[in-house]
């Protein structure tokens, strides 16, 4: 027994110290800022909220050294059993889950779609890097398949957000994988035309003088909820329905130009202290808003520059590792991370439509925040027994 606890604590020694601490740095952040978002609020159990926060931070760190002293290999050999768990809960959602703001996302307190992201990864890690990997078009539709079932579950919920960033990382795994490279660039131009046509078709509909029945019909014919509609349309009109779909990304916009260099100081922001920013989006969606009016400038090229240490870091560990399966998953997972980053800040400031994706380790989300710290990990697994014979980082 102490043989094993030495040789796992000497697995340890050799994780990636810029991972581990750039992940403890946010969801330190998280903490803080959940704490001062929700601050104000009457209701007792929002004000909670940053406690279950940083026990969710607590655990997945736990769950993350666990991990990491563990062999990659064994859990992806296994990864279809986790993904097909996933698939199970995914389908039970629209039967039991729980409805919460609209949609149907929760099972028993948890969101299956996050973790079924890290299953896809996995999964596709698995088939990509095992002995005898497809390369050619079997392994396109196979993939296709493998990601379009959970993304058909999830838009079914409905969560446009997250089966959306879904595409980016099979995508940059494909790529990374050399997987039948025409087909994949052919996917990847029909998507782009097919979001092209679909902006350009509400802009026309906003902009071209044209009977209401026949725009509404030119509206109909993208097949996108009405909801999905209104945010596109503030997306391409940004002064449109100021007091209705627009109000959240305008009073995000103020917050994040009021803060300044310095921004206001901890606890003392004001858009969300006098609640012209919801709560109901303060401590999530639009928490980047509220540390930008906090911490300003300063502090938001500082989270910046931890999720930067985190994609660097992560890009490292694949770069050093022996095996595609490795490199695989690690190229999968930071191409996760950072669409999480780049959609959700992009969207705080007005860049991108609305979407609901979380920013990483500091909106509040307990499953979120569990699915990152294993996938993280799991990178640290790699950093570890993807190079057994090679030095210390």
């Amino acid at each position: 027994m102490t043989e094993k606890l030495t040789r796992y604590f000497g697995f340890l020694r050799r994780m990636n110290p810029v991972l581990m601490t750039c992940m403890a740095g946010l969801a330190v952040i998280g903490v803080a800022f959940v704490y001062s978002s929700c601050s104000v609020r009457e209701d007792p159990a929002i004000r909670m909220l940053y406690m279950r926060h940083a026990e969710s931070g607590i655990a997945g760190f736990i769950l993350a050294l666990v991990l990491a002293g563990l062999n990659y290999r064994i859990m992806m050999r296994w990864s279809w059993l986790f993904y097909l768990a996933c698939l199970i809960a995914l389908a039970l959602v629209p039967f039991v889950g729980e409805t919460k703001m609209g949609a149907r996302r929760w099972l028993f307190g948890m969101q299956p779609s996050e973790p079924a992201k890290l299953a896809v990864i996995m999964l596709l890690a698995w088939l990509y890097g095992s002995r005898g990997a497809l390369r050619g078009a079997r392994a396109f539709f196979l993939t296709m398949a493998a990601a379009g079932v959970p993304v058909a579950l999830i838009l079914i919920q409905p969560d446009l957000g997250t089966a959306m960033v879904m595409v980016p990382t099979v995508l940059a795994m494909m790529f990374a994988a050399n997987v039948a490279p025409r087909l994949m660039w052919t996917l990847v131009t029909a998507g782009v035309v097919a979001a092209g046509l679909m902006l350009g078709v509400i802009y026309a509909a906003e902009k071209a003088d044209m009977p209401q029945e026949r725009r509404e019909a030119l509206i109909a014919a993208t097949r996108l909820r009405p909801h999905q509609v209104k945010r596109l349309q503030v997306f391409l009109f940004p002064d449109k329905d100021l007091h209705g779909s627009g109000y959240n990304r305008r009073q995000s916009e103020i917050a994040v130009g009021s803060g300044g260099v310095w921004g206001k100081g901890y606890l003392k922001g004001e858009q969300y202290m006098l609640g012209y920013l919801p709560p109901s989006v303060s401590s999530n969606d639009f928490i980047f808003a509220v540390l930008a009016e906090e911490a300003g400038f300063v502090g938001s090229v500082t989270v910046l520059l931890l999720f930067t240490g985190i994609l660097w870091a992560g890009l490292w560990v694949a770069f050093r590792c022996r095996e595609d399966m490795g490199r695989l998953f690690c190229v999968g997972v930071m191409t996760l991370t950072f669409s999480h980053m780049f959609i959700n800040i992009a969207m705080t400031i007005g860049l991108m439509p609305i979407t609901g994706l979380p920013l990483p380790f500091i909106s509040y989300g307990r499953t979120f925040m569990l699915t990152m710290m294993v996938a993280l990990g799991l990178v640290q697994s790699v950093s570890i027994h993807g190079r057994e014979l090679e030095t210390r980082f």
